[in-house]
């Protein structure tokens, strides 16, 4: 029996059909390569295997009794019904075999960090997600956190189907004429008012829905995971480090809806309406978790990058960065400029933390200069620390 083995997880491979003439062979082994791997995990992909009798159901089931860790992965459509029937689906962790797509002739919509976006037809388009960043059960997550959201009443897109297109894994929505918000105002810079401030109604939206407590984890984990990161480099003194795990303690917690990666390159425009497609990093949590990455995306990056802002966004940094200074003050509803940039000063000291962690293991930045820009971006949230908590008091 073809197995592959790492440091967690057992992958066997079973094939061909399993009845009563091999079941008890097939047990035999399984037992076998599970008593000797007894603190991984294990995973029984399908892909080849034809069919299976009751008393192959048997063996999972004797499994399954035994507390073994285990998955069926890849699972063809005709033995996917044989569990089904039998209440298998109900009782193990099923995943059925993965529908095959090409998008060679596709037209790209967009592009962002985990990500591409390409039109299927008149009526779908696809997410085709980075393999790096994206492993399969962070892309079921985002399918589970898309149909919640829509439940409650939020503009997202259902996602329907997860595929495979060549080597990576895929997501596929029904959008009807859909384009990225970001490819509009580019195409046409005169929308730019209009679009920011719908963009701004659907941030509001967002952060005045309530979650069931404890149904989604909290927006928070996110910023410390990067400062994990940045901690782990061991650029920083463990006083500046406790100081950024200290401001991120501070934001208080709640349980409002948190896209996570709120920008006009994850928001689709269908017949005028704003519908978000990238669920991924959706939590709950405080609404300024969300707005320091837009700014962080439409502000601070589009400052400096062009390539950036048209990667990730869609549009120039000018587009970007006026579409940015409309959201900001609907969002907050103020003209005043002195709250705007205190606000913006408050939400640049968050952001800080993202960096800190982002220059760890950028591919931009030459390995020699690392270190010293790390301490810059460093100097930099310390100085903002003491006003950093402005923009929490005005939300």
């Amino acid at each position: 029996m073809k197995m592959d083995i790492s440091d967690k997880i057992v992958t066997v491979y079973l094939k061909g059909v399993i009845d009563t003439n091999n079941s008890a062979a097939v047990e035999k082994e399984l037992l076998g390569i599970m008593g000797q791997n007894k603190d991984r995990s294990f995973v029984l992909d399908c892909s080849e295997l034809n069919y299976i009798s009751s008393s192959g159901l048997r063996v999972l089931l004797k499994l399954e009794k035994m507390s073994f860790r285990f998955e069926l992965v890849n699972v063809t459509s005709e033995v996917y019904e044989i569990l089904s029937v039998t209440g298998f689906t109900e009782l193990l962790t099923v995943r059925k075999k993965l529908r095959e797509i090409s998008i060679d002739n596709a037209e790209l919509l967009g592009a962002g960090a985990n990500g591409r976006v390409y039109r299927l037809d008149s009526e779908r388009i696809v997410k085709v997600y980075n393999k790096i960043s994206n492993p399969p059960e962070k892309i079921r997550r985002e399918q589970e956190s898309a149909r919640r959201a829509f439940v409650k009443g939020i503009p997202s897109a259902i996602p329907f189907d997860i595929v495979r297109a060549g080597d990576q894994l895929g997501m596929i929505y029904e959008l009807i004429n859909a384009r990225t918000l970001g490819s509009i105002v580019h195409s046409d810079p005169g929308k730019i008012e209009e679009y920011a401030v719908k963009m701004s109604s659907l941030l509001k939206k967002l952060h005045s829905t309530e979650m069931e407590k404890d149904t989604m984890p909290d927006s928070r984990l996110t910023l410390k995971v990067w400062a994990d990161i940045a901690d782990k480099s061991g650029y920083f003194t463990k006083e500046d480090m406790q100081r950024v795990y200290d401001l991120i303690d501070s934001i208080p917690p709640r349980n409002t809806f948190i896209h996570g990666d709120f920008h006009p390159g994850n928001i689709m425009v269908s017949d005028g309406e704003l519908i978000l497609i990238d669920m991924g990093d959706s939590s709950a949590g405080h609404p300024v978790v969300d707005l320091l990455g837009t700014y962080q995306l439409m502000s601070l990056i589009p400052g400096q990058n062009e390539k950036a802002a048209m990667r990730y966004l869609g549009m120039t940094t000018d587009e970007a960065q006026l579409m940015w200074n409309i959201f900001i003050r609907d969002y907050l509803g103020t003209d005043d400029d002195d709250k705007v940039r205190e606000a913006e000063g408050s939400l640049k000291s968050y952001s800080l933390i993202r960096s800190l962690g982002g220059i760890v293991f950028s591919d931009v930045i030459p390995d020699d200069k690392r270190r010293l820009f790390s301490g810059f971006v460093m100097k930099n949230f310390l100085c903002g620390i003491d006003k950093a908590d402005i923009i929490i008091k005005s939300l």
